[in-house]
């Protein structure tokens, strides 16, 4: 018996949706489809050789969709890194503008001192 076809899920990772959970939401499905039909060729009567064959593709396409998870996860963690820097940086700057807006607002002692002639 020889294996008829195995579909193939590389480039998920380096798509451009800019929505990183619905890719893993995506993959984690293909994972689970790819660890059933895993399980139901290892039970199968296939031919030894075919089988083998058949079980390690199964175990590289895992191993695959799991590091492209892995990727998935350590890019969404970074966004979230960086918009909480980001949001931090905003709030210093916004309170660095208030202080110098506050100093422009006071005047010098030259200014305060009444002159008369």
């Amino acid at each position: 018996m020889s294996i008829s076809a195995v579909s193939s899920s590389a480039g998920a990772a380096s798509s451009s949706k800019p929505n990183v959970s619905g890719q893993i939401s995506q993959l984690q499905g293909q994972l689970k489809d790819l660890t059933q039909k895993l399980k139901a060729t290892s039970d199968s009567d296939m031919e030894a050789q075919a089988k083998t064959q058949m079980l390690q593709m199964l175990q590289a396409q895992i191993a695959a969709i799991q590091s492209q998870i892995q990727a998935l996860q350590q890019q969404q963690t970074q966004q979230q890194i960086q918009s909480k820097d980001g949001a931090l940086n905003k709030a210093v700057l916004g309170s660095e503008e208030s202080v110098a807006a506050r100093r422009s607002n006071l005047s010098t002692l030259g200014s305060q001192v009444d002159t008369y002639a």
